[in-house]
């Protein structure tokens, strides 16, 4: 059953998610990252993963081989 962007955000604000903001740090370091992977919303994510620091789940293996924090799933 599909929910909207409004009550898919207010489920996960009453589960407990807090929302990671894109600072100016995230962008900052895109440019640091290797060129395994083009896409630049993945690349924004991988950035403020290790930024943070934090853990990146992901199926994507070539997301995968930026650091052995990201998780391959």
């Amino acid at each position: 059953m599909p929910v909207s962007g409004h009550d898919a955000l207010r489920y996960f604000l009453d589960s407990g998610y807090r929302l990671l903001a894109i600072e100016p740090e995230h962008a900052a370091a895109i440019a640091e990252l290797p060129p395994h992977h083009q896409d630049p919303f993945d690349r924004m994510l991988i950035a403020q993963a290790l930024t943070e620091p934090m853990r990146l789940i992901t199926h994507d293996a070539v997301v995968a081989r930026y650091s052995d924090s990201i998780i391959a799933v």
